[in-house]
């Protein structure tokens, strides 16, 4: 009997090993990220209108981000226009095809990540400082001259159109030329919408599965219409969904708001909640 009991003990211990460092690491990112933070104090973004609108740049749309990123790599002082600030980690520039009154784009300058899949949990380093800087970001912004005043939200992409992974930085007013089809509204909505947080949370458990992702992206194509302010229905109807948001005056429900998981030391897991008018189900990325 006892010799049983050995294998379990043994798997016992290594289990406390392996949560007790997997604790001490989550503290030591969140040390990271704060320094991160820490060395924000004093600096200010650039005004946040007007936005100059598309990067001109030559190739495939998808590649934009990259090109961005080469080009201010390069010196490239045509692109000085569309930063609205930049560190030697991170740029955020506007977002030349907006869905908001402002809108913004945060992206890693010197690590190349095509999408949210392809991150791994060597990633999270990166993923906090970028936590870190995102929140930072959106302290800034809150009340400053530009803002339409109806609250921010953050997030990426499930399945982005855009190669380089990117953080989304955006009023929740969602009133822009560019809105013009039911994908760009619902696509800035949970659960399509990731926050960092449920990010970081995701990679300290094992990372995204591409079935995962393109699940999140089926049900974001087939979600009902809801104005995110007030709740009203539009089933599929998204030029009603488009007049009345010019018009809605209620005061929105920040779903993400700034990342805080960075903060937290106990790197305590969220989950990811459908904010679908009709059926609030939560969907499972595993």
């Amino acid at each position: 009997m006892q010799h049983k009991l050995i294998p379990l003990l043994v798997l016992f211990i290594a289990g406390h090993l392996c949560r007790t460092f997997s604790a001490a690491f989550r503290q030591e990112l969140g040390k990271m990220a704060d320094t991160v933070y820490q060395s924000l104090k004093g600096e200010v973004p650039q005004a946040l209108a007007p936005n100059p609108g598309p990067v001109k740049r030559s190739g495939h749309f998808s590649t934009i981000l990259e090109q961005v990123l080469d080009g201010l790599d390069a010196g490239d002082t045509s692109l000085q226009p569309h930063v609205v600030h930049i560190t030697e980690e991170f740029v955020t520039i506007h977002d030349g095809y907006p869905k908001a009154a402002v809108h913004l784009l945060v992206l890693p300058r010197r690590v190349r990540i095509a999408a949210l899949e392809k991150l791994t949990h060597e990633h999270l380093p990166l993923l906090m400082r970028l936590s870190a800087y995102v929140a930072w970001l959106m302290e800034q912004v809150e009340g400053k001259p530009g803002d339409p005043g109806v609250g921010w939200t953050h997030g990426l992409h499930s399945v982005p159109s855009l190669r380089q992974l990117h953080v989304h930085v955006l009023s929740m007013d969602f009133e822009s030329p560019c809105m013009k089809k039911a994908k760009h509204f619902s696509s800035f909505l949970p659960p399509f919408l990731v926050s960092l947080d449920t990010v970081v949370a995701r990679m300290q458990e094992g990372g995204f599965s591409h079935r995962s992702l393109q699940e999140l992206e089926d049900a974001m194509n087939k979600r009902r219409l809801c104005c995110h302010r007030c709740g009203v229905d539009f089933g599929r109807g998204f030029a009603e969904l488009k007049r009345h948001l010019s018009s809605c005056s209620a005061t929105p429900k920040t779903f993400w708001p700034m990342p805080r998981l960075w903060r937290d030391q106990r790197g305590c897991k969220r989950s990811i909640e459908s904010e679908s008018c009709d059926d609030g189900a939560v969907i499972d990325l595993t």
